[in-house]
């Protein structure tokens, strides 16, 4: 069922003299119009609650209160404990409570439900439902789009349009006559003071893999069929162990590979597919899949690129016909642990004997093009930047001196987001957990991987669940020793001999076979080459990027031009490193989708396949 949301701020308004006619039932009143809501109401206070909680019946028990449907659960939980409370929900939820003159909406953790889009006057569940507006007329806003165009996405609160807002996952928007106001759910400072008492490894393991067979208890809960994404790794062959251990039915995964990949994680997916008797498929991606960037957009909103993207809506499309009542996912898991320690444990020893301020001198230095070609010069500023800036989403789109000289501009401005990150620390330990938070679990969870994924699956109709993304989990690795989920000191993490997800790596490792466990890791992203690898293809996308409404917003469009030339340079020849080359193609697929959004949203052009704009 389609579900949609839409609402104004003034509650004396009505919501049908605001939209475009025939959006809305002509005898429509009240500020609001929605559907697959569920409701509750108290009084002249309204709750809409769009959910799928696996925690209900513990919430039930400790309210001692039966509810008609979870909308009325859920205002109970809130009048009681108050916005907090909402803390307790294990599982994905939008909540928007109407009171007089106050419209708070809350979203879940990771925000795994509905985005909540909104202006001074209106809010909405949809990026495109905020054309359905008669008063609403889509401008850039150029904050975002070089944000876009530099980390591949725009953290929320911002967005791609001008005067419009979007709420953070795990955040509270409280819209009141005094303006908004944004509080967190779940804050730094929690974890930062969490008590880590320490455990011995065989009770950490047992407890650790308790909470995960619990996780995927509650979310196959009565299903008799069960889907689950394979690649070849510990996330997803640890969802796949486990629940073979709670789940006696049938198991369907499904896998992605790559043509022509000599990486290829397909033979090792097969291999854990027949351990643990699943029925298993495949689907190989060509590069054709870049057909779809149009539909792609779409449902992402604001202007999104990421290395994982189109495999998701590979794997997405692929189960989409299924009818599975549940597709789980191993979406988050290095995450939640803390990735990257390497780059985290260097950064540490970097600031602690004095060599932060050489880094950061050679980092705007490097920001030229003597350091954009693929050679050593820049393997080194690409390694520098990694150790330099492990609190911040890693840039393999445009550097500044590109965007610069994309947009004719003395200096590119800085995203909001930078604002919230500290440049201060007194230990290691307080770096990983600045990090685990800020980066780990603020963007990369939040903003890329949970939010692709949840988006994506929502296209398809699929009910897919990160068994990893789990609340109790969430809690009880917030409490563990770090050593535990990074095993390792400064030194060995530092010459890259530190174990991440070290009780997870624990449990599962003895479950999986032997091939699995002792290869190298290739990770959960397409080699974007693929994309680009048809010279007619690519000829036809440089013709309709240098046309586009887009190009001719810029004021110096020589930039394209040289920037073309390069790309189609470097696909004639043989490259030096991958990492150059995945820079490049990251690069050339935010420029086409930037100029795909420019027509689609503020030009206004109806969707189709990418070759309907190459055309």
């Amino acid at each position: 069922m389609k579900t949609f949301f839409y609402g104004l701020f003034s509650q004396a308004g009505q919501i049908s003299g605001k939209l475009i006619p025939g959006q809305v039932p002509a005898d429509l009143t009240g500020s609001v119009f929605c559907n697959g809501y569920e409701t509750a109401v108290r009084g002249n206070r309204q709750l809409y609650l769009h959910s799928r909680i696996y925690n209900m019946k513990e919430i039930e028990q400790r309210l001692s209160f039966t509810p008609g449907n979870s909308a009325e659960l859920v205002f109970e939980l809130l009048d009681r404990e108050g916005l907090k409370a909402l803390r307790l929900m294990n599982g994905k939820f939008t909540v928007i409570l109407r009171e007089p003159g106050c419209t708070t909406i809350i979203r879940d953790r990771n925000g795994e439900d509905r985005m909540i889009y909104f202006t001074k006057d209106f809010f909405t569940d949809s990026y495109q439902g905020l054309t359905s507006f008669s008063e609403f007329t889509a401008k850039p806003d150029l904050t975002g789009i070089t944000t876009f165009l530099k980390i591949g996405y725009i953290p929320a609160p911002g967005t791609s349009l001008a005067g419009v807002s979007k709420i953070p996952a795990g955040e509270i928007l409280v819209a009141s006559a005094d303006g908004f106001k944004f509080e967190k759910l779940f804050g730094y400072d929690e974890i930062l003071n969490a008590g880590r008492k320490e455990i011995g490894l065989k009770d950490a393991i047992d407890q650790y893999s308790e909470l995960l067979k619990n996780s995927l208890r509650q979310r196959i809960a009565g299903c008799e069929t069960v889907g689950a994404l394979l690649s070849g790794g510990y996330d997803s062959g640890g969802n796949i162990a486990m629940l073979r251990e709670v789940f006696p039915g049938t198991i369907k995964t499904y896998s992605i590979g790559f043509k022509d990949n000599p990486a290829s994680e397909l033979p090792y997916a097969k291999m854990m597919a027949e351990k643990f008797g699943a029925e298993h498929h495949e689907y190989i991606m060509d590069g054709t899949e870049i057909e779809f960037l149009p539909d792609l957009i779409d449902y992402m909103g604001d202007p999104f690129s990421e290395s994982g993207f189109m495999l998701n809506h590979s794997a997405m499309k692929m189960v989409g016909g299924e009818n599975l009542p549940v597709i789980i996912g191993g979406d988050g898991n290095d995450q939640y642990f803390g990735a990257g320690i390497r780059e985290t444990a260097l950064h540490y020893k970097m600031q602690r004997i004095g060599l932060k301020p050489f880094s950061v001198l050679f980092d705007k230095l490097s920001d030229n093009s003597f350091f954009d070609h693929d050679n050593l010069s820049f393997r080194i500023h690409f390694q520098n930047q990694k150790i330099l800036k492990v609190m911040e989403p890693e840039t393999f789109g445009f550097h500044d001196y590109q965007l610069k000289r994309m947009f004719d501009m003395k200096n590119i401005p800085e995203h909001p987001y930078l604002n919230d990150i500290p440049s201060h620390f007194n230990s290691y330990e307080e770096l990983f957990l600045q990090r685990n938070y800020y980066l780990h679990l603020q963007h990369s969870v939040n903003e890329v991987i949970i939010f692709k994924a949840s988006r994506l699956s929502e296209q398809f109709g699929v009910n897919l669940a990160f068994s990893y993304t789990d609340l109790g989990l969430y809690d009880f690795l917030q409490h563990l020793p770090i050593n535990l989920r990074a095993k390792g000191t400064v030194k060995e993490s530092m010459k890259g001999k530190g174990v991440t997800k070290y009780i997870h790596k624990q449990l599962v490792k003895p479950m999986l076979p032997d091939a699995v466990t002792n290869r190298p890791k290739q990770g959960g992203f397409s080699p974007l080459e693929i994309f680009f690898n048809n010279k007619q293809r690519r000829e036809k996308i440089y013709k309709y990027v240098r046309n586009s409404a887009f190009a001719k917003s810029l004021k110096n469009t020589g930039f394209l031009d040289e920037f073309f030339s390069q790309y189609e340079a470097l696909a004639a020849g043989k490259s030096y490193w991958f990492w150059y080359k995945q820079v490049k193609s990251n690069q050339m697929l935010n420029i086409l989708i930037i100029a795909l959004w420019w027509d689609k949203v503020i030009e206004g052009k109806k969707t189709g396949k990418l070759s309907d704009y190459l055309a």
